[in-house]
């Protein structure tokens, strides 16, 4: 099934001047939004699944063995990279788009330990501003493989920074500042800091995993104490816990995209506009 999904890209890449991968869908499509038609690009990890996780499959080994690039996060998003790296080319580039960014969460910052994160939160991409850093990066790296189509880039570029600065301000006006919230999964650390929402607690111990029962007790008491009346989930990780919590102390329940894409959410701006309507309904 997973070669079956590849095809439609390996079509595509016959066509296009560059062929290029990256490791999420969430990553693949800012390629797209920079190197539109100019570019082929696979998802190594296909859309739904957990990012964190994944595991290369054979068909990952051909999606990749014209691969001129692969854009990765980094930051211990994807602890198969160095697989990854084995299948490419001898001639192929791997860019680290949230390596060396300005302004990284880590060490106590950053409390999650699950998935096997390094020290630092690599969900940079949920603080749109980030996005677009990754996307200048995108451009230089397409333009240097590419020089003919960086007019095309810059002109995508500038593009998508006036679609995502559009939504920034709609945040801002959505009144998130002070927000006390629980979340689901440690990934809103960038996005919390930008809006101002204060992140109380984390329920999982780990992807799906959730807290064991003193954990969930302790959070939930000091979610009450706080006053927490906004809980953040995602599709993929909505366990029995957190209703219960959410349930408990009278909170609303808000399911954003975090790490990955769906049939309903197919581009990053399908995910800012998405999570806008889930915490301003």
């Amino acid at each position: 099934m997973r070669a079956l999904a590849l095809l439609p890209w390996l079509l595509a890449a016959a066509l296009a001047q560059v062929q290029v991968a990256a490791t999420t869908p969430i990553l693949a499509d800012l390629v797209r939004q920079v190197g539109g038609n100019r570019v082929a690009v696979v998802a190594v990890v296909p859309p739904g699944a957990d990012p964190h996780t994944f595991e290369p499959t054979p068909s990952v080994a051909q999606a990749l063995s014209q691969t001129r690039l692969l854009f990765a996060n980094g930051l211990g998003l994807e602890p198969y990279l160095p697989k990854l790296q084995a299948l490419l080319p001898k001639n192929a580039r791997v860019v680290l788009l949230g390596e060396g960014q300005p302004g990284l969460i880590c060490g106590e910052d950053h409390a999650e330990e699950d998935h096997g994160h390094g020290p630092c939160d690599p969900h940079l991409w949920l603080d749109p501003a980030y996005a677009v850093r990754y996307a200048e990066r995108i451009l230089e790296a397409l333009a240097a493989l590419d020089p003919g189509g960086r007019d095309l880039y810059r002109a995508n570029l500038e593009r998508f920074k006036k679609e995502v600065e559009a939504l920034d301000r709609a945040y801002r006006a959505c009144g998130l500042k002070g927000t006390k919230v629980v979340v689901q999964h440690d990934a809103f650390r960038y996005f919390a800091r930008r809006y101002g929402l204060e992140v109380v607690g984390v329920l999982s111990q780990g992807g799906a995993q959730e807290a064991g029962s003193q954990s969930f007790l302790a959070l939930l008491e000091k979610a009450k104490r706080e006053g927490v009346r906004l809980v953040l989930a995602e599709p993929q990780f909505q366990g029995k816990a957190l209703k219960t919590l959410a349930e408990a102390i009278g909170a609303r329940v808000a399911v954003l995209y975090t790490d990955t894409l769906d049939a309903r959410v197919r581009t990053y701006l399908d995910l800012l506009r998405h999570n806008l309507r889930a915490l301003c309904p």
